[in-house]
């Protein structure tokens, strides 16, 4: 069965085998990579977070896991996105409709996701607040403030990861990705986005 695969072998140069096997190699070691990280998220969370499952997004940066009859929602630590939703204590606010867009179109209902805690567990509201893994590792609230979808915010004592965090602003800021193209802090929009038709637009539909 594998005589021809070994022929075939035997009549490659010396260099292309030796090439053929490098990538090999770097093709295993990615997998066993991917593999161990994602094996490592969920036995992680057997000792510092929760696996569950996604039930509905919220806005940028809260969502509600769970089923229908048993549902918690949940604060993401370390971020804040403008808001997209009318509230008695906010009014909607620019680019808050895209960070709950991008929210929704990275966490699927009945995806699975890890939750990790920080110093504390739940809010004054009863909600969770957490660090959101996804299944392949990735720290999706990083990945908000990473792409400019949120703002990097401090929230005492939930802090462990607020220097990684700032880090990614700091970046995003400098390429002006996402909400920083209209955002000159997370308190003052740019005075060329507050003259242009689009925030005239925003203007009037909120």
């Amino acid at each position: 069965m594998f005589e021809p695969i070994i022929d075939f072998w035997k009549k490659l140069p010396e260099s292309t085998q030796y090439i053929l096997i490098i990538v090999g190699v770097i093709i295993v070691l990615f997998f066993v990579y991917r593999c161990l990280k994602i094996f490592g998220l969920f036995f992680g969370a057997i000792f510092r977070g929760k696996i569950t499952r996604i039930y509905k997004v919220v806005d940028g940066d809260t969502i509600h896991v769970g089923t229908k009859k048993n549902k918690k929602t949940v604060r993401l630590i370390g971020v804040d996105t403008p808001e997209s939703l009318r509230s008695m204590y906010m009014n909607v606010q620019p680019f808050g409709k895209e960070a709950s867009d991008y929210a929704k179109k990275r966490l699927k209902k009945g995806q699975r996701v890890v939750l990790r805690y920080d110093k504390e567990k739940e809010d004054k509201f009863g909600r969770l607040l957490a660090y959101v893994y996804l299944g392949n590792g990735e720290l999706f609230n990083a990945s908000l403030v990473k792409h400019g979808y949120a703002f990097a915010k401090r929230y005492k004592p939930n802090v462990k990861k607020a220097p990684y965090f700032e880090k990614l602003e700091a970046k995003a800021k400098s390429r002006k990705k996402g909400l920083w193209k209209i955002y000159k802090n997370p308190k003052e929009l740019r005075a060329q986005y507050k003259k242009s038709a689009a925030y005239r637009k925003f203007k009037m539909k909120h």
